[in-house]
């Protein structure tokens, strides 16, 4: 089954990502294609490119979905693994920073947020099952940051006590991770 997104943090798989040829195989692998049509579309010798696309396929970039069979011969189609790739670069040595109200603070949240959703819904799409997740967005404007602040203590508190209403402590629970961001919204274009 093909991801929707799938989180590529070895260096590796990023270094193909970043190739352009390679770049421009995977948009075009966005449907089932043999090496022969995506020399076609392409417009280069497939030899030239089977060498990358064997490359792609050897990292779990491209996945085969199937043949193709014309007369005698049979072709194998391939097609990008997923929809979306986002590259994410983990840090060994952990949190760049932990002043929680920084925006390199949140950015690190975010990025292991995508990398573990990432993996998780791989997981689960392997499975064929669906992964169990929440998102709420919103927008909210305020006239100073008093009230930034002030709703910021009272939506903590609230959070707080619908942890303490709904969180289990058993060991057999099923954990979540709940994040919580807010961030000045970009001006419209």
């Amino acid at each position: 089954m093909r991801q929707e997104l799938m989180v590529v943090s070895d260096a590796r798989t990023m270094a193909l990502l970043a190739d352009p040829l390679k770049s421009e195989i995977l948009r075009e692998m966005d449907k089932p294609r043999t090496t022969a049509e995506l020399a076609l579309v392409m417009g280069m010798p497939r030899q030239k490119l089977g060498y990358h696309v064997r490359q792609l396929e050897g990292a779990g970039l491209l996945a085969s979905v199937g043949e193709s069979r014309r007369g005698n011969c049979v072709a194998r189609k391939l097609q990008a693994a997923a929809r979306q790739f986002i590259v994410i670069r983990t840090d060994p040595q952990g949190s760049v920073t932990e002043d929680r109200y920084s925006g390199s603070w949140l950015m690190e949240r975010c990025a292991s947020a995508i990398r573990e959703v990432g993996v998780l819904s791989s997981a689960a799409g392997k499975k064929g099952q669906k992964l169990p997740v929440l998102t709420l967005e919103s927008e909210i404007a305020f006239d100073n940051p008093q009230d930034q602040q002030a709703f910021a203590q009272e939506l903590s508190e609230l959070i707080a006590a619908l942890i303490d209403r709904y969180g289990s402590t058993s060991s057999g629970a099923t954990r979540f991770r709940l994040l919580v961001a807010s961030y000045p919204k970009l001006p419209d274009a």
